[in-house]
């Protein structure tokens, strides 16, 4: 075992001498840019990453930054030229904090560059005995998010210490010896990192079509794996000829997890796939998860993050009631009233808070709710395609869309509605 753990050792090494020589794709074209490598061990449970930062202080000055990370890493360092020091609290809430301080204040549009250094077992993420598999999941914070609200672009390559493990590139629809995943996102790394022994477990890819729509499944279970294409093909015939008709999707990858739901919750969407955890016939958080394909926008750290939520929420409501008829929309609709009536607002509430999820995922579709029934259903359609179309990512400029497709009178009922 130590000869293989000193062999994987020395591999690292010559990945991270390749990683730090190899040009950064983003580096010096105005925007913050994350560049790592990522070591799994199966053998020891246990992640190795080195993340080399490119930051830009874009809408404000900045002293410090600080970032959740799971409170079981180990920071071996923090290092810059513009680095003073660093602090790791691991009993911080909501979550463990790293904070970077800088010798000095970093201006606006003032860049700098640092790197972190860190290891350890992580809190979730190693099923290996039960499942053979390993689960590098964004909510799990093995990597460390910024906790304000910062676009940023990364490229992170994985490698594993197992040769019985593959990664499941979903974005893909591949197994692969190694990983590199890349995204722009605000704040959060959107792509989990799944290596399987899938020769032990079963997991295997299913490919199905229907027209122009093509849908990849990797699920140890055959009959799942159509089950789940069905209902996706479904999803994406009302989704492609409603909100999404002027920017349709046609290709989707979905992982079905061999971890039981009550054991492993996660459920993730990041365009043009899924990672679903549900039994296969919860079709509804399949609609949910498809639809952040278009729903992907607003503060993840405040409420404003219903503009993701609520109208992804919305839309499976939207797609139950396309699918399976009024009775069952009407009788979600009637909790959601219920579950309401006592909320504090849904504008300005705390993300975190008492109160955060209800507000976005049962205060914000009941409010969708109440504008469809307010406009009727084609001028609805209308207002959601438009607000893909501008690309809206606030809840003021949500207003002015609403303002210019309907009225001002709507607008204001809307607003006085989303503040009550």
């Amino acid at each position: 075992m130590n000869r293989l753990r000193n062999s994987f050792l020395f591999a690292f090494t010559i990945f991270l001498t390749y990683l730090n020589a190899a040009p950064c794709k983003a580096c010096g074209d105005g925007e913050t840019f994350v560049q790592g490598v990522l070591k799994i061990s199966v053998v020891e449970q246990s992640v190795a990453v080195v993340l080399d930062f490119n930051y830009l202080a874009k809408d404000n000055a900045r002293s410090s930054l600080s970032f959740w990370i799971d409170s079981e890493m180990d920071i071996q360092s923090v290092d810059g030229h513009q680095v003073k020091s660093y602090s790791f609290d691991k009993k911080a809430e909501p979550f463990a904090t790293l904070t970077v301080t800088f010798t000095e204040e970093l201006g606006e549009r003032e860049e700098t560059t640092f790197s972190i250094a860190y290891s350890g077992k992580p809190s979730k993420g190693f099923w290996v005995e039960e499942y053979q598999w390993v689960d590098i999941d964004p909510d799990f914070m093995i990597f460390p998010v910024f906790n304000t609200l910062e676009n940023f672009s990364y490229q992170i390559k994985a490698v594993v210490d197992d040769v019985n493990y593959k990664f499941i590139d979903i974005q893909k629809g591949i197994f692969s010896k190694e990983i590199e995943v890349t995204s722009v996102s605000p704040s959060y790394y959107i792509n989990p990192i799944l290596a399987s022994d899938n020769q032990k477990n079963g997991m295997a890819l299913f490919d199905s079509s229907a027209g122009d729509d093509n849908i990849k499944v990797f699920t140890e279970y055959a009959d799942s794996a159509r089950f789940v294409s069905d209902a996706a093909l479904r999803i994406f015939d009302l989704f492609n000829s409603t909100f999404a008709k002027e920017e349709q999707v046609n290709f989707c990858s979905v992982l079905y997890r061999p971890i039981p739901y009550d054991e492993h919750k996660i459920t993730r969407s990041f365009k043009p796939s899924v990672v679903f955890a549900r039994s296969h016939d919860n079709i509804a958080t399949l609609a949910h998860e498809i639809s952040h394909f278009w729903w992907d926008r607003g503060d993840a750290l405040t409420t404003e993050k219903w503009l993701s939520e609520s109208f992804a929420q919305y839309s499976e409501m939207m797609f139950l009631r396309h699918d399976q008829g009024e009775e069952i929309f009407n009788e979600i609709i009637e909790k959601l009233a219920a579950r309401t009536g006592n909320l504090p607002p849904l504008l300005g509430g705390d993300r975190f808070g008492k109160y955060g999820d209800e507000l976005i995922y049962a205060k914000g579709p009941y409010a969708l709710y109440q504008l469809e029934s307010r406009i009727g259903h084609e001028e609805f359609v209308d207002f959601l395609v438009a607000v893909n179309r501008n690309r809206v990512a606030t809840t003021g400029h949500l207003l002015e869309v609403l303002e210019k497709q309907t009225s001002a009178e709507i607008r204001k009922e809307f607003e006085k509605l989303l503040k009550s």
